[in-house]
């Protein structure tokens, strides 16, 4: 899709495109294919997201988990983008995808803009700080010992990473040195906040808050494997691998599941910005496809989540239906036993 960007000098920070493109380009994948698989994974993937943040944030054992807070924190993100960004994309795509149903606003496009570029780009770097943290977690534990040190190695860095990324992204979505446009025929209209033509905000948060971080989660999440694995071989271990399996599977899931789709896009960003101008068009038929799966990394992260989080899969009825079959079972033989137990004898007549 071609999206209009215009700069202005006024005072204004807004102008509005309401002109209708008689030569609109065709939706990838078409638009009922995306309303179809949105609408058959949306439901499914809110349910779960809802059941684990119940468990997680209602139990206390779960929520004082220190493993655990990235985990809901990348769960209330997905919540977010569930609730409100995936249903605004549905409804387009019902309709053909050019509009919505309803008339948009400059404030309904601000808060689309901010949760397709803000929450998105908040998964990419609360992933790669939680491949880093994987390592302090599971390798060295002594640092967490008191509650100064859990202060600052854990909750610290995670204050800031929200602070910084949100910060960031109200900043150049609702206060842009520039004058954003809105293509009420396109998409999350237009999906071209106007920060993305001013090359310093663009490249940081392409660079920084993008294919550097994705680049950060690919080194950790190999590393943290090659740490597992050199640690398993040897004769004495230092630290409890059975213990930290789960930790360790549950990051590495996450992180494949995002860095199959955010990697390859990564990748070519930065062969397009090596290669120059020869290079401009490298692999641009595949980025609506990159950005048509990326929303399957928010549909799926719940169920890696609830595999991974055996405290919790376990509460599922699924989980427990054979539990309950064998309970009537055991009762029976119960009884069955009960009624076979020696008793003593009753006084009987001698009979002469």
């Amino acid at each position: 899709m071609e999206f209009n960007n215009t700069f202005n000098d006024s005072n204004s920070s807004t102008e509005i495109n309401d002109d209708t493109d008689d030569d609109l380009e065709d939706i990838i994948p078409s638009s009922p294919v995306q309303f179809w698989t949105f609408l058959i994974f949306q439901i499914p993937s809110l349910a779960c997201t809802v059941f684990l943040l119940f468990h997680l944030l209602f139990d206390r054992k779960l929520r004082t988990a220190l493993n655990n807070h990235i985990v809901i924190i990348l769960l209330l993100l997905t919540l977010c983008i569930e609730i409100f960004d995936n249903p605004l994309y549905m409804d387009a795509y019902r309709l053909g995808g050019y509009r919505n149903s309803f008339p948009l606003t400059p404030s309904i496009c601000l808060m689309w803009w901010l949760i397709d570029y803000g929450f998105y780009g908040a998964i990419s770097v609360f992933l790669a700080w939680g491949s880093f943290e994987r390592h302090i977690l599971i390798f060295h534990q002594q640092l967490f010992r008191t509650q100064k040190q859990k202060f600052f190695i854990h909750y610290l860095p995670l204050i800031i990473i929200s602070v910084y990324i949100f910060g960031f992204y109200i900043f150049v979505i609702y206060f842009p040195p520039c004058v954003n446009t809105f293509d009420y025929t396109s998409p999350s209209c237009g999906s071209s906040p106007c920060y993305e033509d001013i090359s310093y905000l663009n490249v940081w948060d392409y660079l920084g808050n993008g294919i550097f971080c994705a680049f950060l989660e690919t080194i950790f999440s190999v590393g943290l494997l090659a740490r597992v694995l050199i640690q398993k071989h040897r004769a004495h271990q230092p630290i409890n691998l059975r213990k930290h399996r789960m930790m360790t599977i549950q990051l590495l899931s996450v992180s494949c599941l995002s860095l199959t789709i955010v990697f390859p896009q990564s990748l070519i960003i930065v062969i397009r910005q090596i290669g120059g101008e020869n290079m401009s068009d490298f692999a641009s038929g595949v980025d609506p496809y990159l950005f048509y799966l990326y929303t399957f990394v928010v549909f799926l992260l719940p169920f890696i989540c609830l595999g991974t989080l055996s405290e919790v899969s376990k509460k599922l009825w699924i989980f427990n239906k054979k539990r309950r079959n064998i309970g009537p079972m055991a009762r029976r033989n119960a009884v069955c036993v009960h009624s076979f137990e020696v008793r003593p004898k009753p006084n009987l007549p001698i009979v002469q």
